[in-house]
């Protein structure tokens, strides 16, 4: 990638030493450096502008930023983060975006380790950070019912702070704006076991999650 890239920069380059031939390095203001200037812009074509070039470049490079095959491009349009929001059952208000994943996409059984399966949700969620968020972002770990109290809790922080890590090594968020928390199997948002008794396995699926809270919009004091 880094080779396209160099090869991009060394593109533009020739079209200006191209462009430049009547140019003298030790007069900047002779008019012939303005007019080989206008020249090497106009080689770029009518839809490719130095600031789209960059941007081409920055599109590039930012793919393999993160290395290993997930790294995030640098670059997103509108309607790929649209399709993040979308994709991800993002709730979005006027001050805040939360998303809640699954922790059984994330994790295996009873392991706080990313799943190479979660990618595509993280990356989603990157993007989201990246282009949207305005302040800080909460993690927040929850467990289901099944073992101890005390386990649980262990468990739902060392998974909050999973899902920081990946999202500061791969999605390049900044460590500093993140803020992870465990609450266990203390806030389940569905039953865990069924009246009669017995587990409610959707139940304990649903309770078995991450929650992100992104600050969307400053809030004035």
């Amino acid at each position: 990638m880094r080779a396209l890239v160099k090869c991009s920069l060394a593109v533009a380059s020739m079209c200006f030493v191209t462009s430049a031939v009547a140019w003298e390095v030790d007069r900047p203001d002779d008019p012939a450096a303005h007019e080989a200037s206008r020249e090497s812009l106009s080689t770029l074509g009518p839809d490719q502008s130095t600031q789209s070039l960059i941007e081409d470049i920055r599109a590039i490079d930012g793919l393999n930023a993160a290395g290993g095959g997930q790294g995030l491009a640098l670059v997103a349009t509108v309607e790929e983060l649209n399709q993040a929001i979308r994709d991800l059952g993002a709730t979005v208000d006027d001050m805040e975006i939360s998303v809640a994943l699954s922790s059984d996409v994330l994790f295996d059984f009873d392991k706080a380790d990313i799943k190479p399966a979660a990618e595509t949700e993280l990356k989603q969620l990157g993007l989201i950070i990246r282009e949207k968020r305005t302040g800080d972002v909460t993690i927040t770990g929850h467990t289901d019912a099944k073992g101890s109290g005390s386990y649980n809790m262990e468990l739902s922080k060392r998974r909050a702070a999973s899902v920081k890590n990946w999202l500061v090594k791969y999605a390049q968020i900044d460590a500093e704006v993140i803020n992870t928390k465990g609450l266990g199997e203390t806030q389940p948002i569905a039953p865990n076991i069924k009246v009669d008794g017995s587990d409610d396995t959707d139940g304990r699926t649903k309770n078995r999650r991450v929650d992100i809270v992104i600050q969307a919009k400053e809030t004035f004091k």
